[in-house]
């Protein structure tokens, strides 16, 4: 059985941990911003969401574009905004949005052909197909904006559920296009779904060295599609918290599919993947982010 991590690394001014060869996860650093950042994803005002956590930061849009075939829909969706305190540009991805949206995504997933991606290896087309259509929607040029402009920030990229799948692919992206480096970019997904196959996960894993899925207890999500059906396998490093997340108490298992984490469990629950952290994203979002966070 892996040790239990408690808290773990050094922080840097900001509360963001410095990126390193062998990143180091801090529950502190997530914790404090990336709950509210995928909130946001879901609000009809994101700046709403952003205030709670954000002082000095520029929020560039909130993007949302048709991204399957049910007829406008079901919709995916993406903000950019950069942080000047924590010298950050900032890309969050919007998770499923709805029953429809998960049956249409998923039955996609299962039984369309995967596409090749950035860097190396296949991934699913709804994940591609989607995440092209914000890159070209209004995020590839608020993004070179950011960059040009800001040329020290350092780049977040993350998302949950769908979103993170997005966010793996748009890291990929934007390392193997030269918009930053590898040293540059961090990447926090809550629970991801498998995205692609063995090589994307490697690519994922070469390019990407802070990388982290954080996965709540029994969330179900994480393991759609099951480990090797249709090629699909996860990349990693995974985060779990087989708690309610209200303490840093998590188990870091540094390899692709760990049968020590999260697929140590033979049950699973939606319930888990929609809170992180103590907060229902999706609701909390939708209610510009007042109320209780929990439900």
């Amino acid at each position: 059985m892996l040790p239990i991590f408690l808290l773990c690394g050094v922080l840097a001014v900001n509360g963001a941990p410095s990126n390193s060869a062998k990143a180091t996860f801090s529950d502190a650093f997530v914790r404090k911003y990336f709950p509210t950042i995928f909130a946001s994803t879901e609000a009809p005002n994101a700046a709403n969401c952003l205030n709670k956590v954000f002082t000095n930061y520029e929020l560039k849009q909130h993007i949302h574009v048709k991204c399957d075939e049910t007829d406008g829909l079901d919709t995916c969706s993406g903000i950019t905004f950069v942080s000047h305190d924590d010298k950050a540009i900032v890309m969050a991805f919007r998770g499923t949005y709805g029953k429809l949206q998960l049956l249409v995504e998923s039955e996609e997933i299962m039984y369309r052909n995967k596409t090749a991606w950035y860097g190396g290896g296949n991934v699913a087309y709804y994940f591609a197909h989607a995440f092209n259509l914000i890159w070209n929607a209004g995020m590839k040029a608020d993004v070179n904006e950011l960059i040009h402009k800001y040329p020290g920030y350092e780049i977040w990229v993350g998302g949950h559920s769908l979103g993170g799948s997005l966010a793996a692919l748009a890291s990929n992206f934007l390392i193997s296009n030269g918009l930053t480096t590898s040293s540059n970019l961090k990447m926090i997904t809550f629970g991801e779904p498998r995205t692609g196959d063995k090589t994307f996960a490697d690519t994922v894993d070469s390019l990407v060295p802070y990388s982290f899925r954080v996965i709540h207890k029994k969330d179900i999500v994480p393991h759609i599609p099951l480990n090797g059906m249709e090629g699909f396998h996860h990349h990693k490093a995974e985060i779990w918290y087989d708690n309610d997340m209200s303490t840093a108490t998590y188990k870091e298992c540094d390899s692709q599919e760990s049968p020590f984490c999260s697929d140590s469990h033979l049950d699973y629950m939606i319930a888990d993947h929609h809170h992180y952290y103590g907060m229902y994203m999706s609701y909390y979002g939708r209610r510009n982010c007042t109320g209780d966070p929990a439900n």
